[in-house]
């Protein structure tokens, strides 16, 4: 009951749910990090938060959100390509949108809804949240946000992470990459590999080539645009992927080093601050390691790490409500060491999240995988009446 429901004509590929896995995983630590930094009441930019070798990992975590950029690239570029390289039919762009609105937007609603009440009921008790602690004009604010967050605009709007939810500023920029995807996998229509892969390396490369001309922009941060590199790195791989060059031949260890290496390397950049422009090549190479490397091949694909990729929507959506409400009885257990404390609490947090989002994903986002769902509904409906 929480394995990913499939749609027909579609295939599982494992390595990419356990992606997922690594990807949702690092996004927790991050925010662990996080919320221990600000319950302690340590400035980030004290030695106890900037250094020691857990606190580079945990802060790396955060590179997650772009690893799911990359995997969003090739999964949505997958069928386009296949039809551009002669290998599939044509997509019906009506059933694409409408399988995009009926698969994600339910789940995204439902949470908004539970962010809602939980911002009426506890969080405007909080001082934690001074937008709605005690302020005169609370309910018009939530609503306001909440109304802007409806319609994936509050990056946008605002040039700010969502008051609702502060994780949502991924989403609005995967909905932007979900419209535009279509357009942008048009670059498959190009009938030579090596020019298909130079225009999509000049993709990758765009954002970097034009942010220096449009400093002035705020909401260019918030937008595609400021993320493309990674979702094109996904479209490099798709082409990879679809000409055999990642699935045909045999798996080497060198891969495996190549995936550990990749790892240290965002961590290693992320402590200097230099990830940037090499983040986007180091998830290609993780793409690519995860189906050629032989052990980084067999783990990906165990199941309890796809089960928790396939998961990773319900999981992204709900985390940080969680590790904020749970800290507070976690918080408790101490061992009176910066850095410990973030690893135990890490591992208590996660131990505790995971299963809650189980029973969320098994509740709110698994029966919306099923692509019958709103015929399904309607017929509920029509019988109860």
């Amino acid at each position: 009951h929480l394995s990913r429901v499939m749609t027909k004509g579609r295939d599982f590929v494992p390595q990419i749910d356990g992606l997922r896995c690594v990807a949702i995983v690092a996004v927790l630590a991050f925010h662990v990090r996080a919320t221990i930094v600000w319950h302690y009441g340590v400035p980030l930019d004290s030695p106890v938060v900037a250094d020691g070798l857990v606190n580079w990992i945990f802060k790396a975590g955060s590179n997650g959100v772009e690893l799911f950029f990359a995997i969003s690239g090739f999964i949505l570029c997958l069928p386009f390509a296949r039809h551009h390289l002669g290998q599939a039919e044509p997509i019906r762009l009506k059933a694409y949108y409408l399988r995009r609105l009926t698969r994600l937007e339910p789940p995204y609603l439902i949470q908004l809804a539970i962010f809602f009440l939980a911002a009426c009921l506890v969080l405007r008790h909080e001082p934690a949240h001074p937008e709605l602690y005690q302020h005169p004009d609370w309910l018009a604010r939530l609503l306001e946000h909440s109304g802007v967050s409806l319609f994936y605009g509050s990056g946008l709007i605002y040039h700010a992470y969502p008051t609702l939810n502060l994780v949502l500023w991924s989403l609005e920029i995967e909905v932007q990459f979900y419209l535009l995807a279509p357009l942008l996998a048009r670059v498959f229509q190009l009938p030579s590999a090596p020019a298909r892969r130079l225009a999509i390396m000049g993709l990758m490369l765009l954002p970097q080539a034009v942010g220096p001309w449009l400093p002035a922009w705020p909401w260019l941060g918030w937008t595609l645009l400021g993320k493309l590199e990674f979702f094109m790195a996904g479209f490099l791989f798709c082409d990879l992927y679809l000409s055999g060059h990642v699935r045909i031949g045999k798996r080497s260890h060198l891969w495996d080093f190549s995936m550990v290496a990749a790892l240290v390397a965002v961590v290693w950049l992320g402590r200097f601050g230099l990830s940037y422009p090499f983040l986007p090549w180091l998830s290609l190479l993780m793409l690519v390691a995860a189906f050629r490397g032989k052990i980084t091949h067999w783990l990906l694909g165990q199941p309890l790490v796809t089960t928790i990729g396939g998961m990773c929507y319900t999981i992204y959506m709900y985390h940080w409500l969680l590790i904020s409400g749970l800290f507070h009885v976690t918080g408790k257990i101490s061992c009176h060491s910066y850095w410990l404390d973030m690893l135990l609490q890490f591992i208590v947090l996660a131990l505790m999240v995971i299963p809650i989002c189980c029973i969320l994903f098994a509740l709110f986002e698994r029966p919306f995988m099923q692509r019958d769902w709103p015929q399904k509904f309607w017929a509920w409906i029509r019988r109860r009446n």
